[in-house]
């Protein structure tokens, strides 16, 4: 039973995502309850006696269920990924970690160096490193500038 709750619910592999947005998992449940209720009114159709389905109506049923499937697919696929992107956005940056205790460094600037205290860092490419400045400002920095001391 865990196996088909980490699958609807899209659990066990989060750290292998690139949207990184909790799932709605609509997909999923839309893949299981659609063709159970085109089967449903299929079923309810049929017992209607006046109603005859031809060959080209259950084509036209099947292509229907793919349709419906294909956009509900992208729309919970595009509603994640601009979930994501909006996240990233807000942040700046993917994922970050803050040091419990901060660690003393040094900020390359074009005049003379800058003692601070660097207080998290991030999984940015370059990496960077989130630095208490001497005037109480906190800036990211990128880690080509930041030496530790």
């Amino acid at each position: 039973m865990g196996a088909i709750r980490e699958l609807f619910l899209n659990e066990g592999q989060e750290d292998n995502t690139v949207v990184t947005a909790p799932a709605f998992s609509i997909t999923k449940v839309m893949a299981v309850v659609a063709p159970l209720v085109t089967a449903l009114v299929a079923w309810a159709t049929s017992q209607l006696k006046s109603v005859n389905f031809t060959s080209g109506n259950v084509t036209a049923l099947i292509a229907a269920l793919v349709g419906f499937l294909a956009l509900t697919g992208a729309a919970d696929v595009i509603a994640r990924g601009l979930a994501t992107s909006a996240e990233k956005a807000a942040t700046g940056r993917g994922r970050w970690v803050q040091f419990n205790k901060p660690l003393a460094g040094r900020l390359e600037l074009a005049g003379a160096d800058e003692s601070v205290s660097v207080v998290a860092a991030s999984d940015a490419k370059p990496p960077e490193f989130l630095c208490l400045r001497e005037d109480k400002t906190l800036t990211w920095e990128p880690g080509s500038k930041i030496s530790f001391t």
